[in-house]
Order: C-alpha cells, then structure tokens, then sequence
C-alpha cells in the first residue's frame, strides 16, 4: 500500500485528550484485520495548541516530529520535541504534546496494540 500524506483529507479533532487548539489528523493507515496498527496519520498541531496528558493501556504511541517547535511530556520529564525527535510510549506509560512554536507543529503519530 502507497499513500500520499498531501492527498488525505484531513480529520479535524479539537481538545485532544483535554488539550487546547486543533490537531489536524491525515490518516495515513489505519486498522486491518491480522495487523497490530492501529492508525499511523500525518498531523498537523496548530500553534499553542496541545495533546493533554494521557496513558496509553495495551497499545504503545509513538511521535517523530517532522517540522516545529514543541514539548513532548512522558514518564521521564519534559523534552523539547523538535525537527527529527522520535518519542515513544509504551504500554502503562502517559505523554502529552505543546506546540511551542509559531507555526503548525508537524509530526508522524502511530499507535501500535500490544
């Protein structure tokens, strides 16, 4: 399967996860009987705007950003979450994400069941 992220209409979700602005979500893959995947999308946070705090249970989430400026919060702290910064949480863990920036906040999300 091919896709091009630039021709996916995009989902729009306000407050995501109680968080603040919009988030702009591509999806990209989504789920299929025998995989693990549950969606891969292409999103696009907008400025100020953030993914509020929440755990992931029985399914692991990972972020890479691909363009902004921002903060990623995990189990181990806050982490400046910019241009080429891969985060991942796993199964019992919790993360949250600010666009700090100026402009969209762009970033690959995938979220794989256990």
């Amino acid at each position: 399967m091919v896709v091009k992220g630039n021709e996916v209409a995009p989902v729009v979700n306000e407050g995501v996860r109680g968080g603040d602005g919009a988030v702009f979500a591509h999806l990209l893959a989504g789920e299929a009987a025998g995989s693990k995947i549950r969606a891969i999308a292409l999103n696009r946070l907008t400025p100020g705007g953030s993914i509020g705090l929440h755990k992931h249970e029985g399914e692991e989430d990972f972020y890479f950003c691909l363009s902004g400026e921002g903060l990623v919060t995990d189990d181990t702290g806050e982490h400046p979450f910019t241009e080429g910064t891969f985060q991942i949480t796993r199964s019992g863990e919790t993360q949250a994400l600010k666009n700090t920036g100026k402009t969209e906040l762009i970033f690959l999300a995938g979220l794989i069941q256990n």
